[in-house]
């Protein structure tokens, strides 16, 4: 049987966490493989800015690998929706900061609820090598996936600052037919972004080494947002939230948060 990451004990999900401050309120979702130990330095400044906060580990996030390999996306999307209406019920209004797959979950809610706004942090429209890189992809998930395979991460990737690394608690692998199922979720984002008309902010690594370097401006364009803006984090890699422009995206999410606030 595969180990679970470390810390984290046999069939118990990793820790979330909450923090009621004021009125207003952030959702943070982490991405593929993470736990929300990934949000918690984000989460902890924007708790001293005086936003309250809550953070969830996704369904089949820091337990085991088989658990990951039977999550459904839908489970994932109910589950987004499950801590936002939550979240809501001591919070107005409530952002959605997700992280790279989170990112793609924040996207969806934003078709099933009206939405205060939303932050996408590194969300890819299309993994690295955009609609060529996919299609490779989810080939090598879909015979990787019937034969029970699992895709092993190389060392700690994904980061130009390494100071907080040991946010990443997340796997050391993943499972071929949990990758097939990301593959999807790019795919069934993509067509509703013009439903999405909640305030966004997309933050893009120049740097990113896992998503396809034009997802920010693919989805900028995409959505039917009145209120759209990107911008772009200069040294940051994938990790984005715990990486070298760390403060400046915090920054990015406390004004963009209190700009909805006074809509």
């Amino acid at each position: 049987m595969n180990s679970p990451p470390k810390s984290v004990r046999e069939n118990q999900s990793a820790p979330a966490f909450s923090f009621i401050k004021g009125p207003l309120g952030c959702l943070l979702i982490h991405g593929f493989g993470d736990t929300a130990d990934l949000m918690e330095p984000m989460a902890a400044y924007l708790k001293s800015e005086e936003i309250s906060v809550r953070g969830m580990t996704l369904p089949g996030h820091g337990t085991t690998l088989e658990d990951l390999s039977r999550t459904t996306n839908h489970r994932l999307i109910a589950s987004v929706e499950a801590e936002y209406l939550e979240l809501k019920k001591t919070c107005e209004p409530v952002i959605v900061v997700g992280f790279s797959m989170g990112g793609l979950l924040a996207l969806q809610l934003a078709t099933l609820r009206e939405l205060d706004g939303i932050v996408a942090i590194c969300a890819p429209m299309f993994p690295r090598g955009g609609p060529v890189g996919e299609k490779t992809i989810k080939l090598t998930s879909k015979v990787g996936g019937a034969l029970g395979l699992n895709f092993h991460k190389m060392g700690v990737t994904s980061l130009a600052d390494k100071t907080l690394s040991g946010c990443l608690t997340g796997y050391e692998k993943y499972p071929m037919r949990s990758m097939a199922r990301l593959m999807e979720l790019m795919e069934t984002t993509r067509p509703v972004l013009r439903r999405v008309t909640a305030p966004i902010l997309i933050l893009q690594s120049r740097k990113d080494d896992v998503v396809w370097k034009k997802s920010g401006e693919y989805l900028l364009h995409s959505v039917a947002s009145e209120v759209k803006e990107l911008v772009y984090l200069e040294q940051s890699r994938h990790k984005a939230p715990i990486d070298a422009d760390r403060q400046a995206l915090f920054e990015q999410v406390r004004r963009f948060s209190m700009d909805c606030a006074n809509r």
